[in-house]
């Protein structure tokens, strides 16, 4: 399997996650601090929809991805994020809703990628040194942070009381 299929496949598997992570939380409950200084569910599907943008430079996609200036972390932001107005907070489906808008379009723009245009060095530096600074290696960390965030909400989601996060499709979106 080629690097890019192996990185799509990834990608198509959060996509799954993400959805199935924040089933069934409405948004009072995605508000929740279980304990100081634990991020809320909302926070963290906020900030798992900002980490997406970095997908759309990848990819080329033409999305727009709000409600950045809530979300953002300092070291993975840039300046003219931080500087941007906040405006309203979103609710937990407004994030969900964003999220599967956006979705298929950066999917669809991943996939046109040629497969050697992973292998292009990149300036971005990020946080994690196994992956090297080529394109393929920041998609690699991207798809890294997308898998720690999902964990994150799947405990906070069973501190909650709901039953734990499905690892499939739910039968009627795979007939969708």
């Amino acid at each position: 399997m080629s690097t890019k299929k192996q990185l799509l496949a990834q990608y198509d598997l959060h996509d799954v996650l993400f959805n199935n992570v924040i089933d069934n939380i409405n948004d009072d409950e995605a508000n929740t601090c279980i304990i100081e200084p634990l991020n809320s569910i909302k926070w963290l599907a906020g900030h798992l929809l900002w980490a997406q943008r970095n997908l759309v430079r990848i990819s080329g996609a033409q999305v727009e991805i709000p409600w950045t200036a809530h979300f953002l972390t300092i070291q993975g932001s840039t300046e003219e994020e931080r500087r941007m107005p906040k405006g309203e907070f979103p609710t937990i489906e407004q994030i969900r809703d964003k999220w599967n808008e956006t979705s298929p379009v950066i999917r669809t723009g991943l996939a046109s990628l040629p497969d050697e245009a992973l292998n292009t060095v990149i300036e971005t530096r990020h946080p994690i040194a196994p992956f090297d600074n080529t394109l393929a290696g920041l998609w690699a960390f991207i798809n890294d942070h997308q898998a720690y965030h999902i964990g994150q909400i799947g405990i906070l989601r069973r501190a909650l009381g709901k039953e734990a996060m499905q690892y499939f499709r739910k039968a009627e979106e795979v007939k969708a």
